[in-house]
Order: structure tokens, then C-alpha cells, then sequence
């Protein structure tokens, strides 16, 4: 496990249809954002909020991140519909999720009479407590070669990541219970967003494709001159794939449980026809369009197969069909962020399998 990462050699449209210790969210909120179509002379008052659970995956690596969640509060005062906006990481929202939800609030009033308020927006920090150590994994230093690099990459400040995600373990590999590792080389342009990406070592070639699909959905700030500019940074990283999920290239407990239905009791998994109805998207953000594509801008498409488990959340992505491989995986990794409602059957929350196109257009 690499928890640092430095200067190194270099080398969409789509169609859309928790476990540790408690995160310290805003001890005390700020009245929430309303906007929409409904106006109100007072606007909705909180009573009660539950704390979100951190993820423990984000704990182990010393990740904080915030979650701007959007969402109704009905003239009852709960909560309803709520969905992601944003997030500095995919893996905090299914826990803000969960715990706004049980929120509650004295509902919004026009003319002195409860009313279903139009859109209410809260952001949701996680922290880590006293004594623990903040950015562990993705803390960025400068490697023993920093100093031969270019003199363009010489930055003085580091470059910060503000958005992050996880790499998605290949289907196959991790069905198979494949372990490797793979390093890439990537540049962080001058905007913060990844230029350029290249794998420079990989036990296999999925598990190269598959973080260079994740490194280029990261966003930073970034890196700087003495003087203040922004420039460009090159830097590495290493991840190690390890079916038990231990590790930076995680295995949720949900999807190691339908890998085992799988395997055993197939007949677990619902045919998305037996739903009583095609679950509700929350979250389904679009794919990064590859870097190594963007030259040609052809466009190109993706079938991607997917589990929706009980809570809603996607999982373990596996690629059908791509028209170049490098749309495969990128659209693998966006998939694994989406959360939809609960799919139900007579009424109780199932497991379900999902197949469908995604489709990438340059713009």
C-alpha cells in the first residue's frame, strides 16, 4: 500500500435508467440552502440530526471529505428524495445518505401553514477525531528524481487532490481472486485536472486500465512556482489488488456477499423484470472521457453489467462489450459511484442485475 505518491518517470453522455466509528459531521448545522419552485415565509428549522458513520475504508486512509446532498423536506418534516450533488469522494455519500434520511425538521411555513419545502441543499463534512492522522493516502511529496524532471514540473507548492475516488477491481480478476499490482505516471495540468496518464508497470493490463480510469476522474488544486503560479506536476502512484479488500483498491462487504451468492445461491440475485418497479437514480455521475482518446474525439460506447444491492448502491461493475477498452473502464469506474432507491420485490429490498450502454461524446 502506497500512502504517498512524488515525482516519477514519465513515460459523456450516459443513460441512466458502514461500519466504523461515528464521523464528525457539523456539530452545529447551518439552517439549510431552500431554493425551487416552492416559496416559503420561514424556512425549515432543524430538530434532529443523526451523525453519519465513516466509512472505514475512507478512515484506514486518513481521507476527510464533504457531501453536498440536495433533498426535500416535506410538510411533516422528514426528508424525501434526497440525492447527491457533489462530493470529494464517492465513498462518503451512501453514509451521508443514510443518515439524512433519518433527519428531522420543523417543516418550512407559508401563510403560518406547513408546506412541502422546494429544494433544500446541506453539506455534510467528515472529520477525523482528535488524535488521528488527516490525507495519510493521498498525501503528495516530491520523489528522489523530483529534481531531473523538466524544469516546468519544478513546483514549490504541492499539489492538493480535493476530489478522489477508488479504483474499481476488475470483475474478472476479482471473481478469480487475482492479486497484482500496477503503477502509473500522470500529469496534473495547471487547471488541477489530469492531462496525461500512462501505466508504467501492471501484473496484468486490467490493472493498469483500471487506475488510469481512476486517476483521471481526480481533480486538484494545483501545484505552484514559488511565486504563487499554477503549474504542472508529474508524479506516480502504486496500488496493490488484493480480493480481501484490504488495501487502496477496496472490496465492500456488500460486494464480496454477492460474489459469494453468486458463486452458491444464484437464484438470490432478482431478474430487474421481477421488480415492482425500476429503482430511482440518486446518484449517477457521467464518465471522464479518456485522455488517450481525446486526440481523435471520436466518440464510443460502452455495455456495462452491474449489481444494485439492497441499499441502492452500484456494484462490481464488469465491462460486456467497449468500442475501445479505455471507454470500457472508464465507464466501469463511473458506474461504481451510482446509487439508486432500494430495488423492491413485494415490497422487500432485493439485489438486482443491471445492463446497460453508456455512451462517451468529446465536448
Amino acid at each position: 500500500m502506497i500512502r504517498k505518491f512524488g515525482g516519477g518517470l514519465f513515460f459523456a453522455a450516459v443513460w441512466v435508467l458502514a461500519l466504523a466509528a461515528g464521523a464528525r459531521a457539523a456539530e452545529k448545522p447551518s439552517d439549510p440552502v431552500v431554493s425551487g419552485p416552492v416559496a416559503v415565509d420561514q424556512p425549515p428549522r432543524f430538530i434532529k440530526q443523526v451523525q453519519p458513520q465513516y466509512p472505514l475504508e475512507m478512515r484506514r486512509a486518513g481521507l476527510t471529505g464533504q457531501v453536498l446532498v440536495e433533498f426535500v423536506v416535506d410538510k411533516n418534516g422528514n426528508v424525501r428524495n434526497p440525492y447527491t450533488i457533489q462530493s470529494s469522494n464517492p465513498w462518503f455519500e451512501r453514509a451521508a445518505l443514510t443518515a439524512i434520511v433519518q433527519w428531522k425538521f420543523a417543516p418550512g411555513l407559508k401563510a403560518g401553514r406547513p408546506v412541502n419545502t422546494g429544494r433544500v441543499r446541506q453539506l455534510i463534512s467528515f472529520q477525523m477525531t482528535e488524535g488521528e492522522t488527516e490525507g495519510g493516502l493521498w498525501q503528495v511529496s516530491k520523489g528522489n528524481n523530483h529534481e531531473k524532471l523538466p524544469v516546468e514540473f519544478h513546483w514549490a507548492e504541492a499539489p492538493v487532490p480535493v476530489h478522489t475516488t477508488f479504483t474499481v477491481y476488475p470483475f474478472e480478476l476479482l471473481q478469480a481472486r487475482t492479486k497484482g499490482k500496477a503503477s502509473i505516471g500522470y500529469i496534473v495540468g495547471t487547471d488541477g485536472r489530469v492531462i496525461r496518464a500512462e501505466v508504467t508497470e501492471a501484473t496484468t493490463p486490467e490493472m493498469g486500465l483500471a487506475m488510469l480510469a481512476m486517476i483521471e476522474t481526480w481533480k486538484f488544486e494545483p501545484a505552484r512556482w514559488a511565486d504563487g503560479t499554477p503549474c504542472m506536476a508529474m508524479l506516480g502512484m502504486t496500488q496493490k489488488f488484493d480480493p480481501s479488500g484490504e488495501g487502496y483498491v477496496p472490496v465492500s462487504g456488500t460486494a464480496k456477499a454477492i460474489l459469494r451468492d453468486l458463486a452458491k445461491r444464484p437464484e438470490k440475485i432478482c431478474k430487474f423484470d421481477d421488480l415492482d418497479q425500476p429503482p430511482n437514480p440518486r446518484t449517477c455521475r457521467s464518465p471522464v472521457f479518456p485522455t488517450v482518446l481525446r486526440q481523435t474525439g471520436q466518440p464510443g460506447v460502452a455495455e456495462i453489467e452491474f449489481f444494485i444491492d439492497e441499499n441502492g448502491d452500484a456494484q462490481l461493475p464488469r465491462i460486456v462489450s467497449a468500442s475501445e477498452p479505455a471507454f470500457g473502464y472508464a465507464a466501469a469506474q463511473a458506474v461504481a459511484t451510482w446509487r439508486f432507491d432500494s430495488p423492491l420485490k413485494a415490497g422487500k429490498k432485493v439485489v438486482t442485475k443491471v445492463r446497460i450502454p453508456v455512451n462517451f461524446t468529446l465536448k
